[in-house]
This record gives structure tokens, sequence and C-alpha cells, in this order.
């Protein structure tokens, strides 16, 4: 497949197309199929890759029920930890553990019917993550995570007059709106970074659920009986 590379001084588009499908210059998201490139699309930059680990502390088991034979649940929930990333402006954010896109208030931590969940909160200068624990019969202990927390540029808008600007170590497009020095997210054929979530993660059935991550990990809490199987993620490399 031939490739045309168009620069539009006028309009400061830019891109990267298959010249038989001439469509794809001017209405890029009708004709994905013709594009390698177009400045139209909202490319994902990155801002910084922190590793970050966390020691979640041990919890015990609740007090007893004058009502019941089983112990009282044992909630706990709060900040546990923070990570200083001084951007100056609320990031968007993935967060991973290993390779796996970590969902809002996933469980990383089981114990017969208690469990640890986690979710992470975003300010101008940190990464905040939270627990949330709710022990039963079987007490949970400490418990360290090593977090990778992806942390994205903010949408950039085109100033300045240069269209498309290139040299050996940099390439800017669209007046600044594209620039290869905010780290682009990209596909990786093999050895991925980490992984990307295309589709449905969780399922609930029988009154539980089960969770199929982009990288293809399963997680089944029983009595879970559905079907689910999920859906192959996308691995992306910086």
């Amino acid at each position: 497949m031939a490739k045309k590379l168009y620069a539009d001084g006028t309009t400061g588009k830019v891109a990267i197309y298959d010249p038989a499908v001439p469509g794809a210059f001017t209405n890029p998201l009708a004709n994905l199929n013709a594009v390698y490139f177009h400045s139209d699309l909202d490319y994902v930059g990155v801002a910084a890759v922190l590793d970050f680990t966390v020691t979640h502390p041990a919890r015990g088991t609740g007090g007893s029920s004058t009502q019941h034979s089983y112990l009282e649940p044992n909630p706990a929930s709060g900040l546990v930890s923070g990570l200083n990333h001084d951007l100056g402006y609320v990031p968007h954010a993935l967060v991973f553990v290993g390779n796996d896109m970590l969902p809002a208030n996933m469980q990383i931590q089981t114990s017969g019917s208690s469990y640890r969940t986690v979710a992470v909160d975003l300010t101008t200068t940190q990464v905040r993550v939270f627990e949330t624990a709710w022990v039963y019969q079987h007490s949970l202990p400490a418990l360290t995570v090593t977090y990778k927390i992806v942390l994205f540029t903010p949408k950039i808008s085109p100033s300045g007059n240069e269209t498309l600007h290139i040299t050996q170590s940099s390439f800017v497009a669209s007046r600044g709106k594209l620039n290869t020095a905010y780290n682009y997210l990209r596909r990786a054929v093999s050895s991925p970074m980490f992984w990307f979530s295309k589709g449905k993660t969780a399922d609930v059935a029988n009154g539980s659920f089960k969770i199929v991550t982009a990288n293809g990990s399963v997680i089944n809490r029983s009595p879970y009986n559905g079907s689910f199987a999920g859906e192959a993620g996308l691995g992306v490399e910086v």
C-alpha cells in the first residue's frame, strides 16, 4: 500500500495516508484503515511513568455479633500512601499492577470472604492510593504491591505558524499540536510495557464476579458461574 505525506499550510493539517483514499485526509475518522498518521486525531502523550510501591497494613477480624454466628465486618478505608508528581495539573492516569490495568476499586487481596480494594486519586501534585478493606471471618495480612502509574499529558492547543518541522531528533506537526517530545504511546507487537483494555473487563453472575484483564489474567470470585471470557487487550509502549 502506497503512503503519502501531505501538509496543508492553510489549515495546519498534516497526514500520512493511502493516496488511493483521498477522503483519508479530509475525514480521517471515517477512513482509519487508510490513515497512518493524521494531526486531527488525538494521540496520547505520556508525561511520566511512575513505579510506586505501597505496603498495605494488616487488617484484623471484626467483633462478635450478638445476632449472628459470624463476625461482624470490620471495614477500614482511607489514604494509605501518596507520591508527588509535581506536574502542576491534574493528569489523566491509568494504573497497572504488573501488566494488568487496574479497574477502580479492584480487589487486590482476598482471604476467605474478606477482601481489600484500592482506588487511585490524583491532584495537581500527587498520586494518592486509597484502600477499603472488608474483613469478616478471615484477617488480611499486610501486603506490599508495586503499582505502575502512567500519567498523560494534557491536550495541546495549536500555536505558532509551523505546519511541519522535522529534524533528526524531533517531529512537530500542526503548529505544535503534535510533538514527539510528548512521548506518545505506540502499539507494541511483542513484549509490551503494559496492556490497555479494549472492552468489557468484568461480569457478575450468581452473586459474584469474574474479571479478565487486558493481559489475559483471570480473577474468578466464587461462586461466579457465568461464561464471560473477556476481550484481548492492546499491548503498548512509550
